[in-house]
């Protein structure tokens, strides 16, 4: 994998001198931020104490002034008012968060979410039917609506009105709504764009008159979980709402019921609390997650907190079973996109599944449940494919569709999946017809072994919370590679020593243990690591946790054998000269040692990371001639049926100069 220094502007030693001497930190730390533009005591303060920063003003919305004109009449009048909210942890939070405020202030209101299982994602006629029966008079959206334009028209023909409020990206047109606040639209603040649906109901409880303050552990909760950008508001609410997690009783019930007694800060947002108020919607309604997050019942709390919490469990074993069904369908060896499909997938855990397989594929993933000659599908992609962009292309073949860049659900006729699975395969085989872009890993600056302390830790925490926008820093490191081991359950993690000679640390690798005879062929070895402080016993420790390892390489090389590998996998001309000038010059005997040296391994597969540039090199003009091939990082073996001559590869006079 190629490893990309992070971009900034020159820094001068003068100015991270100076951040030194009046901040007293230490000098990696003083240069992240000088490198960040932050050298002002304001800047820097505002940075990493997001949580002293006011909130934005909610009338910074367009039409908040007109949703909270609609609301307060409702209020007055009496009008009942339907909060109608997603299945999902940033809809269940933001229905939570509206409902009580409009509670509080007396209205008649009550709230509806949609099943995954049934009518799926969105404002459906069938709930604008049920809300009408119910004498609702006024919709309240959150987290939808945006894309709700025929159901907003029909529910206007019954004498409903609507407010949305919401975050997705908006479509070319606004639905006819009575106000429609959402932080995507572009005729507003643009620092709004980033804010989560959750966030979007904060901020309208807050034009309405409530105080936010016994919002924020929620909508923290609901910023972490929907993995919006932690810019600098969603920075600041997740800041302000994590020392209020334990105080909030739905949330501190749930943590008693998974075991945990105290937040151990975004990572109990992401990874314990988020996934059990998705189980909800998961694996049955969801709306038991909102009855929690509203509940002033303790036994009640307790009850719902133990359902969700087996309901977790569920969804995992539910979710390895997709997760095996799916993977046993592709055939592809480098797709472009998969599109999977199951008649008993559970539409609710779909989507983690095509995240796993995005993961571990490389490339877009959409899953597909079928009932009664529906599909309804789950999409994730990877940073180079815009997936809203790309079914936007194909909007004709839906009955519904939205989402993000990186993630969207779509719902169609059953008889159009294949038409849907060429439209797109065509469409991203154009696109990228040598295969998707790897994916370059971003390292913040290199770091000598010595500057790994638990003082430089507590520092690099002061930059928390991190999440999308904002990720814990990576740093290359270099050193020798040694007491290499797997561990944990099945041998899953990875475990090693890396020394400069006079300083040595303990790497950890999670889930890295399919990868532990290549970590063995290494002697020598450069790192991208994060840098964290634990407890042990009461005790802070250090862990530096590796993210990718492998042999030391410059840069420049490794981006020429990239663009060599695309260019003989997509059969197009070779890179330029300039590109070809940097691959390391090796005889026509030095390419058969090093055939000879790996063949063993060649067999199974090798690692790209696992070899030297030599290596690498040597194995360009015998990829070019099919002795081996390349597929997701690994190089393997071909079977030879005829004499192969190296002398034919378009490579061999660039490489091989006697």
């Amino acid at each position: 994998m190629e490893f990309l220094r992070r971009e900034a502007d020159a820094v001068s030693s003068a100015a991270i001198e100076s951040i030194r001497t009046r901040f007293g930190f230490s000098f990696p730390f003083a240069a992240m931020l000088a490198r960040r533009g932050l050298t002002d005591d304001a800047s820097i303060t505002a940075f990493l104490h997001p949580e002293t920063q006011p909130l934005l003003d909610p009338f910074a919305c367009r039409d908040m002034d007109r949703a909270v004109l609609r609301i307060r009449q409702a209020i007055e009048t009496g009008e009942r008012i339907c909060v109608y909210g997603d299945y999902d942890t940033d809809g269940v939070c933001a229905t939570a968060i509206l409902f009580d405020a409009l509670h509080r202030l007396g209205a008649n209101v009550t709230y509806l979410l949609p099943s995954r299982q049934g009518e799926g994602y969105g404002l459906n006629a069938r709930a604008v039917d049920a809300m009408r029966q119910d004498g609702v008079r006024l919709i309240v959206t959150v987290d939808n609506g945006i894309s709700a334009h025929a159901e907003i028209a029909y529910a206007k023909t019954l004498g409903v009105d609507t407010v949305v409020t919401d975050h997705h990206r908006c479509h070319e047109t606004l639905p006819d709504a009575c106000a429609v606040v959402c932080a995507a639209r572009t005729d507003q603040d643009p620092a709004l764009s980033c804010l989560c649906g959750a966030s979007v109901a904060m901020l309208t409880a807050q034009a309405l008159g409530t105080e936010i303050g016994r919002y924020l552990p929620v909508a923290a909760l609901a910023t972490m979980a929907d993995v919006v950008p932690l810019d600098a508001l969603n920075r600041a609410i997740v800041k302000k709402g994590l020392p209020l997690v334990c105080t909030h009783p739905g949330l501190h019930a749930l943590l008693d019921a998974a075991g945990v007694s105290e937040p151990m800060g975004e990572r109990t947002l992401s990874f314990i609390l988020a996934p059990r108020i998705n189980a909800a919607g998961r694996m049955g309604d969801a709306t038991r997650a909102v009855r929690l997050l509203l509940s002033e019942d303790a036994k009640e709390r307790a009850a719902i907190a133990g359902e969700l919490e087996r309901d977790n469990l569920s969804r995992r074993a539910e979710e390895q079973r997709i997760f095996l069904e799916a993977e046993a369908q592709i055939t592809e060896t480098d797709p472009r996109i998969l599109l999977l499909r199951g008649t008993d997938w559970n539409t609710g855990v779909i989507g983690i599944v095509a995240s796993r397989i995005a993961e571990k594929r490389r490339c877009p993933v959409f899953l597909f449940s079928e009932t009664d000659g529906v599909l309804t599908g789950s999409g994730r992609s990877v940073p180079a494919v815009d997936l809203f962009a790309l079914l936007s292309r194909h909007r004709d073949l839906f009955t519904r569709y939205g989402g993000h860049r990186l993630a969207a659900g779509a719902s169609l006729p059953a008889e159009r999946f294949e038409t849907l699975k060429a439209a797109l395969t065509d469409d991203l085989g154009s696109a990228f017809p040598a295969g998707l872009p790897e994916e370059p890993i971003v390292y913040e600056d290199e770091l000598d072994l010595s500057a790994i302390t638990v003082g430089f830790a507590r520092e690099l925490a002061l930059l928390r919370p991190f999440g999308e926008g904002n990720r814990a820093p990576l740093f290359r490191v270099k050193g020798t590679l040694s007491a290499v081991r797997s561990m944990g359950h099945d041998g899953a993690h990875l475990s090693a020593r890396l020394s400069d000679g006079a300083v040595g640390v303990r790497l950890v690798a999670f889930g890295m243990g399919a990868r532990c005879s290549d970590w063995n062929a290494l002697e020598s070895a450069e790192a991208l690591i994060r840098v964290e402080l634990g407890t042990y016993l009461g005790r802070e420790e250090l862990s530096v946790h590796a993210e990718a390892l492998r042999a030391p390489i410059d840069e420049p090389v490794f981006r020429a054998v990239s663009a060599c590998i695309r260019a003989i996998q997509s059969g197009t001309e070779l890179p330029d000269k300039d590109t070809l000038s940097l691959l390391l010059k090796i005889s026509e005997d030095g390419i058969r040692a090093v055939y000879r040296a790996l063949s063993g391994r060649l067999k199974t597969g090798v690692s790209r990371d696992s070899l030297t540039a030599r290596e690498q090199c040597a194995l360009l003009p015998l990829l070019e001639i099919g002795v081996v091939r390349y597929e997701s990082g690994l190089f393997f073996a071909e079977p030879v049926r005829e004499k192969k001559q190296i002398q034919n590869a378009l490579l061999y006079p660039v490489l091989c100069l006697e």
